[in-house]
């Protein structure tokens, strides 16, 4: 048989690589720290807890909301590529007559980005006809539109658009 042949292991070999390892743990630990702190920070909503206490108010406006029987239909159109956006919006009541009395503002969000959004003035065009240009890029948007008819609440409506 033969004889391993090298230094012995001593304490102060042991206690080196135990005071190695230790530091290797702090340092992956000090890595993951810095990434959890400079990165996002998962928070979508700002004061979440404040809207979920008036989580209520907001569905008993969903429901006045509803019982207006507003309808909402829009079109997107862009006449050449790299030209602004037309959104035409046609906003009728229950009967289908058309409303033609509304302060109309919206706003374009990109859903995959922040700091994209564009804010939106809509002309009246008639009829119950709203149009609003927008330079928007092509891709996902969603369009938010909020509409105000004299002293009544606000009619807020939501579409995801795919633009060109």
């Amino acid at each position: 048989m033969t004889e391993a042949v090298g230094t012995p292991l001593t304490g102060r070999k042991v206690l080196a690589m135990l005071l190695g390892f230790f530091a290797l743990i702090v340092l992956v630990n000090g890595i993951f720290l810095y990434f959890a702190l400079s990165s996002f920070s998962g928070l979508s909503t700002e004061n979440a807890y404040l809207k979920g206490l008036h989580h209520n108010n907001t569905l008993a406006q969903g429901r006045a909301q509803k019982a207006a029987g507003w309808n909402v239909a829009t079109a997107v159109h862009r006449p050449a590529p790299g030209q602004p956006v037309i959104l035409r919006v046609q906003v009728s009541d229950r009967e289908g007559r058309a409303l033609d009395q509304l302060k109309l503002t919206g706003t374009l969000r990109r859903p995959t980005h922040e700091g994209d959004d564009l804010a939106l003035d809509f002309k009246a065009l008639g009829k119950g006809g709203y149009r609003a240009d927008a330079p928007a890029t092509a891709g996902q948007w969603d369009l938010q539109l909020r509409a105000k008819l004299e002293d009544r609440q606000d009619y807020r409506w939501e579409t995801r658009l795919w633009l060109k």
